[in-house]
């Protein structure tokens, strides 16, 4: 097999961080999703808690970054603009190694050259209420809040960063549904790409 880079965007609760780890298995490839949080860390020397407190949320706007003192009137780099760099600079890094499947942080769109082969895993409400439910231990009320809230920011991190409609089919090779197909079957159908 040709180097290959899969690229999973996501909705929250909708198993596909479960499906890029069952892929990168089945394939013997790399797996990369919080390790980016790590190289990004080391690229652009900012704690790795800073990283994962704002990882996938957009917290560019002016009035932000001057509210929590991220920008400077000076036009030097805020230091969103410093986490993106060194984010975009751990993805090709990643890249340059070898077959890989990454989730999230528009991965998709910073590889672009790489011609990745783009997925986004979606599934309906109820599987996914039930999923989160059972994974944080929270309430229906509680993990319905906590998806519409992600889906938001991840959509605003997406559209924010590649120029592009998250979830919008026109921008992946592959849409899948995983409450209308299996997960393993899901798997298989990629597979047979490759």
């Amino acid at each position: 097999m040709d180097k290959k880079i899969i690229t999973i965007g996501r909705q929250f609760g909708s198993g596909g961080r479960e499906l890029g780890k069952m892929l990168a298995e089945k394939l013997n490839i790399s797996y990369y999703d919080k390790e980016i949080i790590d190289s990004a860390a080391v690229i652009s020397g900012l704690s790795k808690e800073y990283i994962a407190q704002n990882d996938e949320v957009v917290t560019n706007s002016f009035l932000y970054s001057l509210v929590m003192g991220t920008r400077t009137l000076t036009g030097q780099k805020t230091v969103e603009e410093i986490k993106m760099d060194a984010q975009r600079e751990a993805l090709k890094e990643i890249a340059a190694k070898g077959s890989c499947v990454i989730i999230g942080r528009v991965a998709d769109y910073t590889l672009r050259e790489e011609n990745p082969f783009r997925i986004f895993i979606s599934a309906d409400e109820n599987d996914r209420v039930q999923r989160v439910c059972k994974r944080d231990s929270l309430s229906k009320e509680e993990a319905l809040k906590k998806i519409r809230k992600m889906d938001k920011l991840r959509a605003a991190y997406y559209n924010e960063y590649a120029d592009a409609a998250w979830g919008k089919a026109d921008n992946y090779d592959l849409c899948i549904n995983l409450s209308k197909i299996s997960m393993e079957k899901a798997i298989a159908m990629i597979v047979m790409n490759f």
